[in-house]
């Protein structure tokens, strides 16, 4: 039971179903950790139980009392912040236990959840769904968010859309937040058990949400970012092993996809440290959005890349519904092994204009409907005018229902 909740009543009892309890979740290939309560501390008898017993039921596996404090620390927060205060919250120093916030589903899957009349405006079929406007998730402030970012959504399509900026930012903010100790981090949660719009990367029907793709470029072995309390721009080695002569390369982009400002230096990167290469500066010809883009090189080789966007003032991306629409050049290749699809998009911007929150979907190609689940190499991206990317899609033939698999291409202003 959590600390809010009753303590056994028989002590024996419960240490009998906690024996038969890791008796039969001990070989699970999973288990890291074994924690005495939720958010709390076990009752001193049940406690000095578990410290007995675990070593002898299971040797190796550490225990701790309380999953929320001690050698630990957790408590979230749970609600959408800007990625600025990630680095700023409690808890940076310990392997923190739980932290997460909304993660608005793609639309495909939110229309799989909700009948079509509760698709839009937001009402209680989405409280069901666990976007709720108060309590932990806080959505009202998630919404609020996206409205200060793109003004009001005018249906749940371009609601969904905007949100995965959000998402994106935020989850990514969550672990490279951890980067001055790199303790560690755990989201609350994982998979969902029905349809859910808060606390996961991916949704109940395995499609990664932004968040996914946000988390994914954080936790890099050997990482660049941007450090928005600072402005430094660091590279990150959780276990890329000793590095030496990284080139580190810095562009501040504007909307029309001009350079106004670039900068690059060497640096050597420990395993398991922080460096700070260069501090941006910021010129005044920046435009009211502007985009931060980052390269970490190697004997000539892209390592590490990292694209943020900015408002002049904070949160307010509005003016990129000016940008022209781009239509990108795209080739995919497509092999079939066994039981195994393999497709490969080349996507390239030949416009002058930055091409902006590029998502790719595999679909049927009889029935136009996605499918379920496909690992892509990544998504949610951007290219700027004449850059090209190879986007990889793993997928299993048993999926696809017979059906051979296409890629659809979109974007924010494709």
């Amino acid at each position: 039971n959590p600390v809010d909740g009753p303590n056994p009543y028989d002590n024996e009892l419960f240490m009998a179903n906690a024996q038969d309890f890791v008796k039969r979740i001990r070989n699970h290939p999973s288990i890291g950790i074994y924690v005495g309560r939720n958010e709390g501390n076990p009752p001193p008898y049940i406690n000095d139980s578990l410290y007995a017993m675990l070593p002898i039921l299971h040797p190796g596996i550490h225990y701790i009392p309380n999953s929320a404090g001690g050698v630990v620390s957790g408590g979230g927060p749970y609600r959408a912040l800007p990625p600025r205060d990630y680095y700023l919250l409690y808890g940076n120093n310990k392997f923190h236990s739980e932290r997460g916030m909304p993660n608005v589903m793609t639309y495909e899957s939110l229309a799989q959840t909700l009948p079509a009349d509760k698709l839009w405006p937001q009402n209680s079929q989405w409280g069901l769904h666990d976007y709720t406007l108060a309590s932990a998730q806080s959505a009202a402030s998630f919404n609020a968010m996206i409205e200060k970012a793109f003004g009001p959504a005018k249906d749940a399509r371009q609601f969904t859309e905007w949100a995965q900026w959000i998402n994106y930012d935020g989850y990514r903010g969550i672990f490279e937040g951890r980067s001055e100790f790199r303790r560690g981090m755990l989201l609350w949660m994982s998979h969902p058990a029905w349809p859910s719009m808060v606390w996961q990367t991916y949704d109940y029907y395995f499609d990664p949400t932004a968040a996914y793709f946000g988390c994914k470029k954080a936790s890099e072995p050997l990482h660049i970012q941007w450090n928005p309390v600072w402005d430094d721009i660091e590279v990150v080695n959780y276990h890329g092993g000793n590095r030496t002569s990284l080139t580190v390369k810095a562009q501040l982009i504007n909307m029309d996809g001009s350079v106004q400002w670039e900068k690059e230096t060497m640096v050597n990167s420990q395993e398991d440290s922080t460096i700070k290469g260069f501090k941006l500066e910021f010129p005044e010809s920046l435009s009211s959005v502007y985009f931060i883009k980052l390269a970490l090189i190697e004997n000539g080789k892209l390592v590490s890349d990292n694209f943020y966007w900015r408002g002049k003032e904070e949160g307010d991306y509005k003016a990129l519904h000016q940008l022209p629409k781009v239509n990108l050049t795209a080739k995919t290749d497509t092999h079939k092994s066994g039981g195994e699809w393999l497709l490969t998009t080349t996507l390239k911007n030949e416009t002058a204009t930055p091409a902006i929150m590029i998502r790719l979907k595999v679909n049927g190609s009889k029935s136009n409907e996605r499918i379920l689940p496909v690992f892509y190499s990544d998504n949610y991206f951007f290219l700027m005018p004449g850059e090209e990317k190879a986007i990889t899609m793993k997928l299993q033939n048993v999926d696809t229902r017979g059906e051979k698999p296409v890629v659809d291409i979109s974007g924010f202003n494709l």
